[in-house]
């Protein structure tokens, strides 16, 4: 059988597969790709495979098998595949966890509905702002990998634009080689923050644009969202970005949502055009259900958890949790105000959190229960990850 935790997806327009348990990810010769295209559903493999025969040799897709078999593409049953990938993520954990996200700030004057810090009651801890000492502290305790991982996001469930100190902090992490981003609502992003962001060195900028005119945008995100202003300052921003020697990667997105659907084509005519390399147009699926309709977005990202043998989030207050769904501190692993990033690591709660993760053995109401991230039911979402389904590698740009 094909192991469940294989991911088909595109990448310009090549098919490609994600293997965790092997840590492969890599484009297959064709006689490889029809060889899992006919054994990924159980109920139609044996007219696939005779298919694949037909079109390959008998010699050629045993030869495959074998090979597939070698690379642990292909398993004799779920056992063994479970063995095999936490095996893996035992195997490449590292002694000091990547940061995925500091959350400078959980203050937001937005009220987005598909967010839980635009929901009522969605999160209930205080608010407040991340020192600027604590921001360093964190920056000396970061793995040694982590400027090649990925950029340090400097944003959770707030407004990062609201930090008083964001400048600076963006240029206390460039000066130590970490590439930064921010994820921001550009009707905050005034000219002048806008240009002092850029030139601390932040090295992407993701802008959350979700209507063309002040009707769609307040609806969406609330009365502090205004298009006017946030076209004015994104045309500022962009001015500075032609500038620039080196410029960031910047993404002017719009998430797919029933109230905006109508000014796609419009936001795209607007923003898809602006002859800028580093600059890029992008309507986003959205990840969960429409506030508005409830329905679930049509392409739901897919993704594998493993998150407890990898990296953590890191809160304005210090504490650190498991991921980026953590909105309201629901699962704390410990307090950077007190103890060390690798001393939480292997803290009791982070290797509690492993255990139940190994033996899928999480209790209703935790953090990690009905989440579709988690290794069970990623698994058993398999059939709808067919390789004749596949779709652009998620968040690509």
């Amino acid at each position: 059988m094909v192991s469940p935790y294989v991911r088909p997806f595109r990448r310009d327009g090549a098919l490609w597969f994600d293997n965790p348990a092997s840590d492969l990810r890599e484009a297959l010769p064709e006689v490889e790709r029809d060889t899992l295209a006919a054994l990924w559903d159980p109920a139609a493999a044996a007219a696939a495979l005779d298919a694949a025969l037909a079109r390959h040799g008998a010699d050629a897709i045993a030869r495959a098998i074998a090979d597939l078999a070698a690379r642990g593409y292909l398993v004799g049953d779920r056992a063994e595949a479970d063995h095999a990938l936490i095996a893996a993520l035992e195997r490449r954990r590292p002694a000091v966890p990547f940061v995925d996200q500091i959350e400078l700030t959980n203050r937001c004057p937005m009220r987005c509905g598909f967010c839980p810090r635009g929901v009522p009651g969605g999160v209930t801890r205080p608010t407040g702002f991340m020192e600027p000492a604590l921001f360093e502290l964190i920056l000396d305790q970061l793995h040694p990998d982590q400027a090649a991982y990925r950029p340090l996001e400097l944003h959770h469930l707030g407004e990062s634009l609201l930090h008083p100190e964001l400048p600076a902090l963006v240029a206390a992490a460039a000066a130590r080689g970490l590439p930064t981003e921010l994820s921001v609502n550009p009707s905050l992003l005034t000219p002048a923050l806008g240009a002092a962001l850029l030139d601390a060195g932040l090295s992407r900028l993701v802008v959350s644009l979700d209507g063309v005119d002040d009707a769609t945008l307040i609806a969406i995100r609330g009365p502090a969202a205004r298009y006017d202003r946030a076209e004015r300052n994104l045309d500022a921003l962009l001015d500075h970005v032609a500038g620039m020697a080196r410029p960031p990667r910047a993404v002017i997105q719009m998430i797919d949502l029933a109230r905006n659907r109508h000014q796609r084509d419009a936001f795209l005519a607007r923003w898809g055009g602006l002859g800028l390399a580093t600059v890029t147009a992008f309507v986003k699926d959205l990840d969960g259900a429409d506030p508005d309709t409830g329905a679930a977005s049509a392409r739901p990202l897919v993704h594998l958890c493993g998150y407890p043998w990898r990296s953590v989030v890191i809160l304005w207050d210090g504490r650190v949790v498991p991921c980026c769904r953590d909105a309201d501190a629901a699962l704390v692993l410990g307090d950077l105000r007190t103890q060390s990033l690798a001393t939480i690591w292997d803290g009791p709660e982070a290797q509690r959190l492993r255990d139940q993760h190994r033996r899928d053995d999480v209790p209703a109401g935790h953090l990690c229960d009905g989440c579709a991230w988690r290794r069970t039911r990623f698994a058993d979402a398999m059939p709808s990850r067919h390789p004749d389904r596949a779709v652009e590698w998620p968040l690509a740009w």
